[in-house]
């Protein structure tokens, strides 16, 4: 479509920009109602009952478009009105073009409905500097000139891009150059939706030989030009000129970081790869919006350095790159050297992995009071937030890590931190909260945590231990204490759990096995018709297996006096040729009065997994009296008592087979 003869496109489009300032008065009312530059607004948001149910506070973001066409973010401080609104003041200064509002409590977002929340700056008789583009770009999502994530789904096409972008041009001295590169790609977008010959479109030439005879070009504008020679007008000796002047002028510009960073990625040889990377990071420091043009991406090259350093256990990795590696490679870091060896394999202390946590720890809380530009669209308190949810699972871990290694103060405030966020629901935060507060002699915090724990059903052996004390405490015996416990457990989590459990129910015959104990004394699925069969397929390698096994003893206490269910622990897939012995010495390490079988491989695991059609482990089966499979549970979710509840469940569900 030409402009020429879109005139009703632009009153539509015109008229959409009223609309959308009017239509959202009912949440959120400013005044006055059509601000001119200078002007203080003042805002007054009505939250929804959406917001509201979260029972978390409500906050605002503004995004602030400039005249320099930049965009910027703040936290927008609240008042809670008697009337239950909320109160805020904007002032519309000259350096601001339009203003933009998200609105959020919790996980919820409100952005009036994806059509968003908008105050344009004016001037009688026209829109200020700023005001046309910043409402284009933030619409004109495909174009990443906008703030990333603030529509789920809205965005204006091409047309209506560049009729924004073409009204601040012809409004506003000096846009022509700022928006020169921009107005190009929607021009061409519009007239070759089809990706035509758009070196022949008379507006591309014009408006690029303009760029390339303004004055003192910037870098930025010398790599835009020879953008514009490439894709637009297939003019490749000029583009070839342009990235010469640059390399000429810039040694370390973005013309020869390109080049060093697609060198990288032609290689094949391993050794070479690391070491142009590790070079190309010396070179060439990071620069948001040169490298955001070139499509240079900072964390795909750390995480390739530090998989490299991690595989040869190199442990210089963080005194050579912790300080500029992006948060990122800081994630990978902390996985792989603390998470795997502390929590899943066990092969390291606490005391041997606190120097590598820590330093990865105080890095982050750098991180969190220096965002760094790619992250401009956050506020400060959402890009904080956003450093603790990367690091959310991290923090437990590292607070035990804390807590063994004597820094128990600095391990509570930890843990009492991610359980603002977790809310009771990781039964390993919980018990370690329990038994910081218990150390602190805060009985009554203490308490809390417990009882919170059962009522989600997120609770571990240590939290039922403690609970029995306090039931103690009051009660002669422990007679009523498993009633107590279970008057503790929501409802109707537990019926939705059972209603769950209940859908994935099958009926597949059960795959004969024969296997032989730790005493060397063999078993047999046929010897166990008769009796509700647990197999739980495990190995000595797998750490949610292990995590599990808490999880399975209590369940399997709850049996212990019944001879018509078994318990089976099917340890599988071991490669270490001592494997039995390191089986042995873990059941006696931990003291678990557990049945174990050994699969001969994966004997017994290879014939289940294929009649279940999955793969993985820990893998629990439970097979009824007639000998068919009735569940089969894949994984591990981090809830000792949970998963008590759902084996017990299963167990008496398939009792109910006749």
């Amino acid at each position: 479509m030409k402009l020429s003869g879109n005139i009703f496109v632009l009153l539509t489009l015109t008229t959409a920009l009223n609309a959308t300032a009017q239509t959202h008065k009912e949440r959120l009312a400013y005044s006055p109602e059509r601000p001119l530059v200078g002007d203080k607004v003042h805002l007054t948001y009505r939250p929804d009952s959406v917001m509201l149910s979260t029972g978390q506070p409500i906050k605002a973001v503004a995004y602030y478009f400039d005249t320099t066409y930049q965009w910027s973010v703040k936290d927008l401080p609240l008042v809670k009105t008697a009337k239950g609104t909320y109160d805020a003041d904007v002032e519309m200064a000259p350096t601001l073009g339009m203003v933009a509002f998200k609105f959020r409590s919790g996980e919820v977002t409100d952005n009036y409905k994806d059509t968003g929340y908008v105050i344009m700056n004016a001037e009688p008789g026209k829109m200020h500097k700023g005001a046309y583009a910043g409402w284009g770009m933030l619409r004109a999502a495909r174009y990443e000139m906008g703030i990333p994530g603030y529509y789920e789904n809205f965005q204006i096409g091409d047309t209506a891009f560049y009729y924004w972008l073409n009204q601040e041009i012809g409004y506003h001295q000096g846009a022509s150059r700022k928006l020169a590169f921009a107005f190009i790609k929607a021009y061409a977008n519009m007239e070759m939706p089809e990706g035509g010959p758009t070196e022949t479109l008379p507006r591309v030439q014009r408006a690029a030989d303009y760029l390339l005879h303004v004055p003192n070009h910037t870098e930025k504008e010398l790599f835009q030009l020879s953008i514009i020679a490439d894709q637009y007008l297939k003019n490749k000796e000029r583009a070839d000129s342009l990235r010469n002047v640059m390399r000429e002028r810039y040694p370390k510009g973005i013309a020869n970081k390109l080049n060093a960073y697609k060198e990288i990625f032609r290689q094949t040889d391993h050794k070479k790869t690391l070491a142009l990377s590790e070079q190309f990071v010396k070179d060439y420091p990071a620069n948001y919006e040169m490298d955001k043009l070139a499509d240079v991406d900072y964390n795909r090259i750390y995480k390739m350095i530090f998989a490299n350093y991690i595989a040869v256990n190199d442990s210089t990795l963080l005194s050579r790159y912790g300080a500029t590696a992006p948060l990122s490679a800081l994630a990978l870091a902390y996985y792989k050297l603390v998470d795997i060896p502390y929590e899943d394999w066990k092969s390291k202390t606490a005391k041997e992995v606190y120097p590598t946590a820590s330093a990865i720890m105080e890095r982050v809380n750098h991180f969190k009071k220096n965002r760094p530009e790619e992250f401009w669209y956050l506020s400060p308190e959402q890009w904080v937030e956003e450093c603790d949810r990367m690091f959310a699972r991290d923090y437990i871990g590292y607070a035990q890590i804390l807590k063994e290694v004597g820094q128990e103060p600095a391990a509570l405030e930890l843990a009492n931190k991610s359980q603002e966020r977790f809310q009771y629901s990781v039964a390993k935060l919980n018990e370690l909260q329990a038994d910081l507060l218990l150390k602190a002699g805060r009985n009554k915090e203490m308490s809390e945590v417990l009882h919170n724990s059962v009522r989600l059903n997120q609770a571990s052996g240590r939290i039922f231990e403690l609970l029995k004390k306090e039931y103690l405490a009051t009660h002669k015996n422990t007679n009523g204490f498993d009633a107590w416990i279970a008057s503790m457990k929501d409802a109707k989590t537990m019926e939705l759990m059972k209603e769950h459990i209940k859908e994935g129910m099958i009926n597949q015959p059960g795959i004969p096995f024969k296997l032989q104990q730790m005493d060397g004394k063999e078993v047999s699925l046929e010897s166990l018709k008769g009796k509700v069969v647990i197999l739980d397929f495990w190995a000595t390698w797998c750490g949610p297996c292990k995590a599990a096994m808490p999880g399975m003893q209590m369940a399997q206490e709850r049996f212990k006096n019944d001879p018509s269910v078994v318990f089976y622990f099917v340890d599988t897939q071991e490669r270490d040729p001592k494997y039995k012995d390191k089986v042995k010495a873990f059941i006696k390490e931990k003291k678990y009065p557990f049945k174990v079988l050994f699969d001969n491989g994966e004997e017994a695991y290879a014939g289940y997994a294929k009649a279940i059609q999955t793969s993985g482990i820990p893998f629990k089966v439970v097979i009824d009296a007639n000998g068919n499979i009735r569940f089969a549970q894949v994984g591990y979710y981090g809830s000792p008592s949970e998963l008590a509840d759902e084996i017990s469940t299963m167990v008496s569900l398939a009792r109910e087979i006749k």
